[in-house]
């Protein structure tokens, strides 16, 4: 493992690497298990469990990977964080969703919750805005995409 205070790595790199983030404020709660199954590069068999977060904090997380990737060209301006904010939300669970609101209800004072809000406001609350821009030059974006229920959900989740 390489790292420091910006971000941990595997070392060979292997094009995986997490951050420190402030806006995963619930990270501890709703977690989803997950049995990942497979072989090792040294070629041993390996599983394990490993705990995804819940639809708000992972929406929380790229809706502000978004913000920091709105104006870097490498990074296609940040069109495949909009996409998987798209993709989180469509593959929600109703018991999910149910979670999430409750989170939502619990932490509306937090400071970041709140910047959330603002940005959900700023940059996916009209389709000519940055956010909804960005999602539709993403090369997965369809026109079936249900774009006005996402920016709905989206403010019903994220109030400013």
């Amino acid at each position: 493992m390489k790292a420091d205070k910006r971000r941990a790595r595997p070392n060979p790199s292997i094009d995986l690497h997490a951050h420190p983030t402030d806006e995963a404020l619930t990270l501890d709660r709703g977690l989803l298990p997950e049995t990942i199954i497979g072989i090792l590069s040294s070629g041993h068999s390996w599983n394990a469990e490993v705990f995804l977060p819940n639809a708000y904090t992972f929406l929380m997380m790229k809706l502000f990977a978004f913000r920091d990737r709105l104006d870097d060209k490498n990074k296609q301006f940040g069109s495949y964080h909009a996409m998987d904010m798209y993709t989180i939300l469509a593959t929600t669970t109703e018991k999910e969703w149910v979670e999430a609101c409750d989170i939502r209800d619990s932490c509306s004072e937090e400071n970041m919750v709140i910047e959330a809000g603002k940005l959900i406001k700023q940059h996916f609350s009209a389709q000519d805005q940055f956010g909804i821009l960005r999602l539709k030059e993403s090369q997965y974006y369809r026109p079936e995409l249900q774009i006005s229920d996402f920016m709905s959900i989206l403010q019903e989740l994220f109030p400013a």
